[in-house]
Formats: structure tokens, C-alpha cells, sequence
């Protein structure tokens, strides 16, 4: 090959560029991060297949499914008021702590009462948190069946039943706290729900559980 007179051959710059390599300790690193990658995948894999082995429920990440807790968790929370729990309607507190249907009478000889089924005798306390005196009418209050038929009060077996204290006839001062039995007059083979206590006979109420 000939060249012209005063030319000189020059070498082409990007056949000796050098080839670019990756540095030593970033193919460690990438090699490290990998392997994690694998052990975690592994692992993660190892942690669904005991669960499934168990019948567990898994969820989409991976973590148990928790849905039966947060149903007992979500039954507990509306679960309605029952014996024992106080309750509040308006201006008073009230605490039913026992119900006894076992009576068909009240009363002696020419005083005496009788049920035309069977007497239902509920057993309470009020507390009054108003800042005034009030009083409390046992005529407000309601007992219910499961079909939610309703029955009163019945005021003169309710005198009897609380012959030994007069507080549900008596103002309640503020603060004050009395104990007292509601009584109702329900037919033989009926059996009571709920029980819907007042402030007054115009109030919400609130509703307990028998």
C-alpha cells in the first residue's frame, strides 16, 4: 500500500479507547446485594408455605390475616349494656344488679297484690348527676320482650316491693345515689329482654340487656 508523499498514517482513536470495567468492589457489592435478595425471597417463602401447612389464613403481604380478631374485637365493642354495667339517660345514672321473676304477689291479706301472670322484679340503683334535685318516676320505665312487646311499671306492686325504703318515692338531691325495685306484671310465659330506663317519660332512654 502507498501513501501519499508527506501523509502519515494515524491510528483511529476509538480502537485504542480502553474498554470500561466494572471496579472490583462494586461487583462485590452487587453480588452481595443479590445473594440478600435471594435469602429474603427464600425465607419469605418458607414463612407462607409453614402458614399454609398450618391452614392459616395469609394475607397479601404475607402477614397472617387478622380478621377473626378484629371481629371478636369489633363484637366486644357494640356489644349492649348488660347487668351490672351503668348506664345514663338524661339526668341519672342507673346500675340494674339483679332480676327475679319468680313472684306472683305482693302484700298481706286484705292488702295483698297479685299478678295477673307473673311479677318480674328488677333491682336497681339511680344516681342523679344533675346539679339539681329531681326526682325519679318509676311509671317512665319499660320492660321488653324478645319480640319487643312492652309492659309498665306497675306502681302498686311497686310500692309494696319497696315498702322497706322509700327512696324512689323521695327527691334525689345531686350526687345522691339510691337502690329500689322496679316491678312488672308479664304474662306466665313470657320472659324479658331488655329493660328501657328513663329520666323521664319523654326522655330516649337507654336500653340494658336482662
Amino acid at each position: 500500500m502507498s501513501y501519499a508523499p508527506g501523509s502519515q498514517r494515524r491510528p483511529d482513536p476509538a480502537a485504542r479507547r480502553p474498554v470500561p470495567r466494572t471496579p472490583a468492589p462494586l461487583k462485590v457489592v452487587m453480588a452481595l446485594v443479590g445473594s440478600v435478595v435471594v435469602v429474603i425471597a427464600l425465607f419469605a417463602a418458607g414463612i407462607v408455605a409453614e402458614r399454609v401447612n398450618r391452614k392459616e389464613p395469609v394475607a397479601a403481604a404475607g402477614t397472617p390475616a387478622r380478621a377473626g380478631k378484629q371481629t371478636a374485637e369489633s363484637d366486644k365493642a357494640v356489644k349492649p349494656p348488660g347487668i351490672g354495667d351503668p348506664v345514663r339517660d338524661g339526668k341519672f345514672e342507673f346500675v340494674v344488679s339483679r332480676v327475679d321473676c319468680s313472684r306472683t304477689s305482693f302484700g298481706i291479706e286484705q292488702l295483698k297484690r297479685t299478678a295477673e301472670g307473673r311479677y318480674c322484679v328488677v333491682s336497681l340503683s339511680v344516681r342523679n348527676i344533675a346539679g339539681k334535685p329531681k326526682y325519679f318516676l318509676g311509671l317512665a320505665q319499660r320492660a321488653k320482650d324478645a319480640n319487643g312487646t312492652s309492659y309498665g311499671f306497675d306502681e302498686i306492686a311497686g310500692i309494696y316491693a319497696n315498702r322497706d325504703t322509700h327512696t324512689f318515692l323521695e327527691k334525689l338531691d345531686p350526687g345522691d345515689r339510691v337502690t329500689g325495685k322496679l316491678v312488672f306484671d308479664i304474662p306466665a310465659d313470657v320472659r324479658l329482654a331488655t329493660l328501657e330506663l328513663h329520666d323521664f317519660p319523654l326522655s330516649g332512654g337507654v336500653t340494658v340487656t336482662l
